[in-house]
């Protein structure tokens, strides 16, 4: 009986503890500024092949989220840009949207982005492209989908 009662307990304590990591991974919001969570677009409706986007996503003590990250081409071959396209909501219903682009890799923004503590919702897209004679930037082909990375 008392082996019965000591697994019972630890099967609770793992199930426990696994529900609280699938919380915290599904939608990470650390508070403390040390405290970073890694995204990335890969294996998500984000992704698209020939680009590659990752990094952390954090809230500073100022109460600003934090994303810094990098853009990488990963098939320079085709001689497509690798585009990452960043869209956040905030709670009164306004956005804002960011673009990188690279042909080799590059970091996100100059030192990252900040937003406002009151974002509720960043999505990243990866895209290919390319640039014309006049230099605009041309998307060829975009991820079936946005990852939603806080």
């Amino acid at each position: 009986m008392r082996l019965i009662h000591k697994t019972a307990l630890a099967a609770m304590a793992m199930l426990i503890s696994g529900l609280l990591s699938g919380t915290a991974t599904a939608h990470p919001q650390p508070t403390d500024a040390s405290i970073q969570s890694a995204w990335t677009a890969q294996y998500t409706r984000g992704d698209v092949g020939g680009a590659h986007a990752s990094g952390h996503i954090y809230k500073r003590g100022d109460g600003r989220v934090q994303l810094t990250g990098t853009l990488w081409d990963t098939k320079k071959s085709d001689h497509k840009l690798a585009i990452l396209q960043t869209w956040a909501t905030y709670a009164d219903g306004g956005h804002r949207y960011e673009r990188d682009v690279t042909g080799s890799s590059k970091a996100l923004g100059s030192d990252g982005y900040n937003f406002a503590s009151s974002v509720r919702d960043i999505q990243v897209q990866e895209c290919l492209g390319h640039k014309t004679a006049s230099g605009r930037l041309v998307f060829d082909k975009c991820a079936p989908g946005w990852a939603t990375i806080w």
